[in-house]
């Protein structure tokens, strides 16, 4: 049997119609157990509490599609042998570890630390495992190719954290992976009866996530959560590594494949990275300055801004396209580097490298300063944290008076606690606010964080958004899983 457009076709059709069909129940019973979207965040985009049930669906119904495929005695499943020690076997197996951490973060929570662990754990089964090799890389490096290995590791993490990262808005994360499973798919068709088994995969995941984008289109009513986004950003990228062109190219060329075809969640994530260890902030501290961040902050529309980003997927995933089937080279990968460095400059990331106003507004600091100033204010913030745990009203009558200094440092000269319309706690004043915010305390029903800002809202720094969320989780006594 070889990867023809119907048989590939069959296999996301069927997959697009067990998420679609299957999302509708799904989402009530989430419901139905209770699950609520309880996050204070002031990086939210979207309102209300939206089940974040798509994940599980999508793997759900991908998983019944590729083992009825590729198990049992049908024509497919010869050209595979089903759980054996093979790539398509580990890049699938790591896939659904990484969902199942996923899917227990979003019922119970879990540290960054864990999640990463989970990640790595997968990616160290598929390739020491079950031989997930990327022999690009492997060529390119030569002597060195011993390293091959380890870094295929990091690179299929790295496409965990890329695509969790890019799900930000509706229906972009599932644009971007629906776009880099085309590759994979058109590969496949190329390839014939060599590439079914990753062609019935491929197709399989591009009709899950179509499914999926039927209910998350704007405005979305299910998320995928990180038990989709982990799923979805393990296997896009392994299933990429078992790309070839149909002719033989150069070592560079072929490595490119699946950096094309990540290119915009790989480059949001290393801008993510930079601007987080530049400003003092934890590399897995989340913020609200992404791309899709700043293209808001401009003025567009949600739905326009997650066009926008597809098209520029779309692009790169062009590239991909073209070196699989032998046209593109080094001019394309120059445009594409080029194009990006014209991005990041238009987006206005050259300003991290410039002294920028201290929170205050009084005057200006220079990046050494800023990281240290950023990193004493969260030392302050998480040792309140480190403290006894105690009731609600009695907590934040104690933190107030701590957490006042804390808060003038951020640029909000006086704040307080209220349950309904009692005031529980209160310090300083309101004399130069320009106005009040007010949060929800996660977990407190009627209790909310009123924060006179010295400042308009739009010029809130990244830093102070991050800071001010941890306060937050500080006054509701949350668990680390949970900040």
């Amino acid at each position: 049997m070889s990867a023809t457009p119907w048989v590939l076709g069959l296999a996301g059709g069927l997959a697009f119609l067990l998420v679609a069909l299957g999302m509708r129940p799904a989402i009530r019973g989430w419901q139905a157990l209770g699950r609520k979207d309880r996050e204070v965040s002031l990086r939210k985009v979207h309102v209300g509490e939206i089940p974040r049930v798509g994940g599980f669906v999508l793997m759900l119904g991908f998983a019944l599609v590729a083992i009825r495929g590729l198990a049992g005695t049908t024509e497919l499943s010869a050209a595979h042998e089903w759980f054996s020690q093979n790539p398509i076997t580990g890049a699938v197996l790591g896939a659904l570890i990484c969902g199942g951490f996923g899917l227990y973060d979003d019922l119970v929570g879990l540290r960054a630390r864990y999640k990463l662990f989970g990640q790595v754990l997968a990616a160290a089964i598929a390739v020491f495992g079950f031989g997930l090799h990327w022999q690009a890389l492997a060529d390119l490096l030569g002597p060195a190719g011993l390293l091959a290995d380890p870094l295929t590791v990091l690179f299929l993490v790295a496409g965990v954290n890329a695509i969790n990262l890019s799900d930000g808005l509706d229906g972009l994360a599932g644009g971007n992976v629906a776009l880099g499973l085309s590759v994979v798919v058109v590969a496949a068709l190329s390839h014939g009866a060599a590439a079914v088994a990753v062609g019935w995969i491929a197709a399989t995941a591009l009709g899950a996530v179509l499914g999926f984008l039927v209910h998350n289109r704007h405005p979305a009513r299910v998320f995928m959560g990180d038990a989709g986004s982990y799923f979805l950003g393990f296997l896009l990228p392994a299933l990429l590594l078992l790309v070839h062109p149909v002719r033989e190219r150069v070592a560079i060329v072929e490595l490119s494949i699946p950096l094309m075809a990540l290119a915009l969640p790989l480059f949001d994530m290393t801008l993510a990275i930079v601007r987080r260890a530049a400003r003092g902030q934890p590399i897995f501290a989340p913020d609200c300055d992404h791309i899709h961040h700043r293209l808001l902050a401009r003025g567009l529309p949600h739905a326009r801004v997650v066009q926008l980003l597809w098209l520029s997927a779309a692009l790169f995933v062009g590239i991909a396209h073209l070196n699989v089937i032998g046209v593109g080279g080094w001019w394309t990968l120059t445009g594409a580097v080029l194009a990006m460095l014209v991005v990041a400059v238009l987006l206005g990331y050259h300003n991290l490298l410039r002294s920028l106003p201290a929170f205050t507004g009084d005057h200006l600091l220079g990046l050494r300063d800023r990281r240290r100033q950023v990193m004493e204010i969260l030392a302050a913030i998480d040792g309140l944290a480190q403290q006894q745990q105690d009731l609600e009203e009695p907590r934040w009558r104690r933190l107030a008076p701590e957490l006042a200094p804390i808060l003038v440092r951020l640029g909000v000269p006086g704040f307080e606690v209220r349950r309904g319309a009692e005031v529980v706690a209160r310090e300083g004043g309101d004399q130069h606010a320009w106005a009040w915010l007010s949060l929800p305390l996660p977990g407190s029903p009627g209790a909310e964080l009123r924060l006179a800002l010295a400042v308009r809202l739009p010029e809130l720094q990244p830093e102070q958004l991050m800071l001010l969320e941890r306060v937050v989780a500080v006054l509701a006594g949350a668990a680390p899983a949970q900040r």
